[in-house]
């Protein structure tokens, strides 16, 4: 808690916001309580620091006194001594605000979730003091200095474009002019490798100087700008109506803000998505380059669903990454949110639930710090994902709980409808059958009133695993077969295959072990589009 009050030190912050610093997701019935009596013991350890408003409580710091705050006027007063030319002057307060850090704020506290924004901008505001520093260190004739700091920060953060420039322009400026080409040369590969994008134009302007090459003018223009968000706008506007004829298409990427637009579905939508592939997650890595953020993650969340389709994972997750850079670059919170979110079911499909867990989590923090509780409530249903895939069904039937209570107070039958059907798979291993047969009755009304057949087959399937528990295989039978048709109909050429392999099994042993809705929500060990009922259930 004390933590938390000094990364907003003067901000009034009520009791709840603590909630999910001191238990994350899972807060005990005894919260507001506990929380009373932590507060009581820290407004007495703090001597009247503590001060309690109408809104919340308030720490009250002197100036001088806390050291991020120290750091922030001395960044102050360094930019403005560079801006005044005194570079030498510059160079030394910039020199006392950064030997006030001691590797990460409070690295000896375990972050929770909440404090990750706060945090990264602490540390992105170190990074650029460092990058700062080192273009002052040129200036001043410093080179070995610029580039010994460069290289270590590179180092740290290879996938910050600019540090690259400067290391290539302190290069140059010590006579190293085949060195500074190599820079380029090694940054191309890396932004290849890791993004599959080209550097931006400003490098480029670089390596062309290096090379002494006419400068051409910047291709990003305003107007340039401006026709490349249109044509992002219209290639979303695209890609949403062709996915909205894949069978899962009513859980997509959820796309935060009004629709770009409105337009009809191309003739053949999987061929026209197959075509046109390629050229789409290069309009992403183009947008992300010249700055559209918004444009960017907004397009590769569209595409998320064919690329959950047809299983091209490597693809999703690159270009996922692209517009998650792009919006942390852009301070796109939105975007941010929603990525990671995106590369919280690419982890379940590699089975790195460490990884699912952290972009979950920082997901549903960030959504919640934006007032979107539906994003929110779908972040938790990935939580609830993960819980249940660790082995954990008690913590994820709580979470799945609390993602249907949420979704449905924000009026989402389709992502209520998962979350109920989620449910009911964790109750049906805890043996809890009466609780798994009201959460699909109520997840089937859901499915059958907004014309969801693809939520509603799996519904169905999953009423058979627990005609099971019920010895019920006439039930379980018809169950099934209700499925089968359902997945026939809208072309679910996996969802087929695993319910006739289910009825089968039924047929032949009359003990089936008939794969649940459960094991398809985990595609990464096999099966074909249908298996993505994980990603494509959000």
């Amino acid at each position: 808690m004390l933590a938390t009050f000094l990364l907003t030190p003067g901000e009034q912050l009520p009791l709840d916001r603590f909630v999910d610093v001191v238990w994350g997701a899972q807060p005990p019935k005894s919260a507001s309580a506990n929380l009373y009596s932590y507060v009581t013991v820290l407004r007495r350890a703090l001597h009247g620091r503590l001060n309690r408003l109408r809104s919340g409580y308030v720490l009250h710091v002197k100036p001088g006194e806390l050291d991020v705050q120290v750091f922030t006027d001395l960044l102050a007063q360094a930019r403005h001594d560079a801006s005044q030319g005194h570079i030498a002057e510059s160079i030394t307060v910039y020199d006392r605000a950064l030997k006030l850090w001691r590797g990460e704020p409070l690295a000896d506290i375990k972050g929770p979730p909440p404090w990750i924004p706060y945090i990264q901008r602490l540390i992105d505001t170190r990074l650029d003091a460092l990058e700062e520093r080192a273009v002052l260190y040129v200036h001043n004739g410093q080179h070995s200095d610029a580039i010994s700091e460069l290289r270590g920060l590179i180092a740290e953060h290879p996938l910050r474009e600019s540090l690259w420039r400067q290391l290539m322009t302190a290069q140059s400026s010590a006579g190293q002019r085949a060195e500074a080409i190599d820079t380029y040369a090694k940054l191309r590969s890396t932004l290849a490798d890791e993004l599959g994008i080209e550097p931006s134009e400003e490098s480029q302007q670089v390596h062309r100087r290096l090379l002494g090459a006419p400068t051409a003018r910047a291709r990003h223009t305003d107007v340039r700008t401006a026709e490349l968000r249109r044509i992002c706008a219209d290639k979303q506007a695209l890609v949403e109506a062709a996915v909205a004829r894949l069978p899962a298409s009513q859980f997509a990427m959820t796309i935060m803000g009004p629709s770009v637009k409105t337009v009809p579905a191309p003739p053949e939508p999987l061929t026209w998505l197959a075509d046109n592939c390629d050229d789409i997650m290069a309009l992403v890595r183009q947008a992300a380059t010249a700055g559209l953020a918004s444009s960017a993650w907004r397009l590769s969340a569209a595409l998320v669903p064919y690329l959950d389709f047809k299983i091209r994972l490597d693809d999703w997750r690159r270009c996922a990454r692209i517009a998650l850079v792009a919006a942390r670059k852009c301070g796109d919170t939105e975007g941010e949110a929603t990525m990671l979110r995106g590369l919280g079911q690419w982890h379940i499909y590699t089975d790195d639930f460490d990884g699912a867990n952290e972009c979950f989590d920082v997901a549903r923090v960030l959504a919640r710090a934006l007032g979107n509780e539906r994003e929110a409530a779908l972040a938790v249903c990935g939580l609830g994902a993960v819980a249940r895939f660790t082995g954990d069904n008690a913590e994820a039937a709580s979470l799945f709980r609390d993602a249907a209570e949420q979704l449905r107070s924000a009026a989402d039958p389709f992502g209520e409808a998962y979350a109920r059907w989620a449910l009911a798979g964790s109750f049906i291993s805890l043996d809890n059958t009466a609780g798994a047969k009201t959460e699909l009755d109520r997840a089937l009304q859901l499915a059958i009133d907004s014309k969801d057949r693809h939520r509603e087959a799996h519904v169905r399937q999953r009423f058979a695993d627990l005609h099971r528990c019920w010895s019920d295989e006439a039930a379980a039978i018809a169950s099934l077969e209700q499925a089968l048709e359902i997945f026939v109909e809208i072309h679910d050429d996996a969802g087929v295959a695993e319910v006739k392999a289910s009825l089968r099994d039924l047929g032949a042993t009359g003990h089936s072990r008939a794969a649940s809705g459960g094991d398809r929500e985990r595609p990464c060990n096999g099966g074909g589009p249908g298996s993505t009922g994980f990603t494509t259930g959000f």
